[in-house]
């Protein structure tokens, strides 16, 4: 197979043709260039201890489903994430739809997590994913020169695939909230965008969160979500001794063998620190 045949992820197959920006489009379907798969790495996002207590870290090329009920701090473990590897130079794009930058940001500076000077020269780009039923919403809106976007038409997700990948071209990172565009688009479609997402990750690399709170959505789609990623991070509430405490359940997890199942962290002024020894009585 040669570089410059493609893959059509819905189908299984193969194409002649294709851009260097790796996006193609063939009878409304996008294309991933089927190119040698990017090595696989092991990050540690930049979280303290994480090393220690995985035996290693969470494998890179891959796309992670972040879950928990409201004020589990499963979307700061993202953003905490994608702040740090933004330190080591390497760009974010965060996908958002009823949530705007301003509120992401609000989030992010609880945390005294700063990234205004990202955000000016493109290294942190919000981008904002629009379908119909939130046109009207958005459009009476102030526009935010911080946030790109995308109006997506009402029964396809394929103008977000397009995205994705020019951004995963750039090197960057990523993490989508996916809950209203679940609840605007059939399970179909949002699958089809998964796999899509995580065929692209396997081939190009970087790591990408899916982030969806629990107890919205209907429980055998979010399991069918689960078998599609390589990751699944369910977050919990714990009992804290002095501190707001929370527990990581890793449900799954590609690639490795992690030497827990479950990751024990504290919620401190500067983001969610690992726990790294065991718990006494």
């Amino acid at each position: 197979m040669t570089a410059q045949h493609q893959i059509d992820h819905n189908s299984g197959e193969s194409v002649k043709g294709g851009s260097a920006s790796g996006i193609h489009v063939v009878g409304e379907q996008a294309k991933v260039k089927r190119q040698a798969t990017a090595e696989v790495g092991i990050s540690d996002f930049g979280l303290q201890g994480v090393n220690y207590v995985l035996g290693g870290g969470f494998p890179t090329n891959s796309v992670y489903l972040l879950t928990g009920d409201p004020g589990t701090f499963y979307a700061t473990f993202a953003q905490q994430a994608l702040n740090n590897v933004l330190k080591q130079k390497t760009k974010v794009v965060y996908y958002i739809s009823e949530a705007s930058s301003e509120d992401i940001l609000q989030d992010m500076n609880t945390f005294k997590w700063d990234i205004s000077s990202s955000i000016e020269d493109g290294s942190w780009v919000f981008t904002r994913a629009v379908p119909p039923q939130l046109e009207a919403i958005v459009n009476d809106t102030p526009a935010d020169p911080r946030e790109q976007r995308i109006d997506l038409p009402a029964k396809s997700l394929l103008p977000l695939r397009q995205d994705f990948l020019a951004k995963l071209n750039e090197g960057r990172w990523s993490a989508i909230s996916l809950s209203y565009l679940m609840k605007s688009y059939s399970i179909d479609e949002i699958t089809d965008l998964i796999m899509f997402w995580v065929n692209a990750a396997h081939r190009l690399g970087g790591v990408h969160f899916i982030l969806v709170p629990k107890g919205v959505h209907d429980a055998g789609e979010i399991n069918y979500i689960k078998l599609l990623v390589d990751g699944v991070l369910s977050f919990k509430f714990a009992q804290g001794f002095e501190q707001a405490e929370g527990e990581i359940d890793i449900e799954k997890l590609r690639r490795v063998i992690p030497k827990i199942k479950i990751i024990r962290h504290a919620v401190q002024d500067n983001g969610l620190v690992i726990e790294t020894s065991a718990r006494v009585g």
